[in-house]
């Protein structure tokens, strides 16, 4: 209903977009479903609480809503329901002088509207450009029709933030955009982990709030796949795999786990799970003791809060390796389905991922045991590939975000 109504009225909104007065230092923010989390989440926390401009978080949600308004305050936060908050959304767009989004459907209700170069349209990303990386969504759409209105999205963003120059050379190339609109930064989220790290001791005591039944344990357990897209963009992704060994054996993992009292916690991608309280059709069969919990969205947003914690990541395709490249902390890879990995892989998938890859249950287990006894293993290799897609690692990334805005 809202975009029909977008449609009708875009010529007015067009014409108000060129002369209303845009007010300096109203920034919007965004993140998918209006929920709070991802890099604006911590980009908007930075400004509110470095007391600049006037930054606004539009959801739809009343619990986020509600949440932001007691954490934060009123008059920095917008719900957009019903056509009063759909009005204040349209206005708040129209004279705010920047707006932050994580996706590229983001504001494109109005952005596509709007392209004027008035307001800064700065895009944080999802995930960091990973070794073996996926493709970026274009080269594998279904129609010439389908590509050209993905250009035409991408195009219309100011700045894209990114984490190193070899990032920023090959999205550049990847989503047909100028390169001067990429920006090495650094990532929001990259700076909590940086400020954090020294900090597990506080951030195993947060974990411990985080999961149920409460067990005693030393070390944590990562297990964060990718997702998977079905034979065309449009249709729905096929749901990861944990543990995809022929030679599986649950009873096994128990008491690998109890020998080195620890725990793992598996983490679907929010693509696959939806954001949903209960949806552990993926896990359920797994998280049968308690050494093993589903951890993902609905536990908690933001994975990155707890990764000082992690001992140890398991993981596939997915930024966030690169992420946890930052604690120089052991990684396994389980690409089961490299050949036929859907998005499609850039570079040597080997070459850049800096840990054991496997593809059986026993090779699994002897190699999270020899990475839990000696987690220094692999550790010159991580570092090199921390240097090359980090190239910020002073804890500042949201400091240069802020001069793009502010200049």
């Amino acid at each position: 209903m809202f975009n029909a109504v977008m449609f009708i009225l875009s010529p007015l909104i067009y014409l108000i977009n060129k002369i209303v007065p845009l007010s300096k230092g109203k920034v919007l923010f965004y993140s998918k479903g209006g929920l709070f989390h991802g890099d604006p989440k911590y980009f908007y926390d930075y400004l509110i609480k470095k007391k600049w401009g006037h930054p606004l978080w539009i959801t739809n949600s009343k619990d986020v809503y509600n949440y932001l308004c007691k954490e934060y305050s009123k008059k920095n936060v917008v719900l957009r329901k019903g056509i009063i908050g759909n009005i204040k959304y349209i206005y708040h767009y129209l004279t705010s002088s920047a707006v932050i989004i994580r996706g590229r459907n983001d504001f494109w209700d109005i952005l596509k509207f709007t392209k004027a170069k008035r307001r800064k349209v700065i895009n944080l990303g999802h995930g960091i450009l990973v070794p073996g990386t996926k493709k970026t969504g274009i080269e594998i759409r279904s129609s010439k029709k389908a590509i050209k209105r993905e250009i035409k999205r991408r195009r219309a963003v100011t700045y894209y933030t990114m984490c190193s120059d070899i990032e920023k050379y090959i999205r550049s190339a990847a989503y047909h955009v100028n390169i001067n609109n990429f920006i090495v930064t650094g990532l929001p989220r990259s700076d909590i982990l940086i400020n954090c790290r020294d900090k597990k001791q506080a951030t195993v005591k947060f974990l411990i709030g985080l999961i149920e039944p409460k067990v005693n344990f030393k070390k944590v357990i990562l297990y964060a796949p990718t997702h998977r897209d079905s034979g065309r963009w449009k249709d729905s992704v096929h749901p990861s795999a944990f543990f995809p060994f022929t030679d599986f054996e649950i009873r096994r993992l128990q008491v690998f786990l109890e020998k080195n009292n620890a725990i793992v916690l598996l983490r679907t991608h929010d693509y696959e799970n939806k954001f949903a309280i209960k949806d552990q059709s993926q896990t359920g069969s797994i998280i049968n003791n308690n050494r093993i919990f589903y951890f993902s969205h609905s536990v908690l947003l933001d994975v990155n809060e707890i990764l000082p914690a992690v001992d140890l990541l398991i993981t596939d395709y997915s930024s966030i390796a690169i992420d946890f490249l930052l604690c120089n902390k052991p990684i396994i890879y389980v690409p089961y389905d490299l050949e036929n990995y859907h998005r499609g892989i850039i570079l040597d998938y080997n070459r850049w991922t800096p840990g054991n890859k496997v593809l059986g249950f026993i090779d699994f287990i002897k190699a999270a045991q020899e990475y839990l006894d000696n987690p220094e293993k692999d550790s010159e290799e991580r570092e090199r590939l921390t240097e090359i897609f980090h190239q910020f690692r002073d804890g500042k990334s949201c400091k240069r975000i802020f001069k793009l805005i502010k200049n």
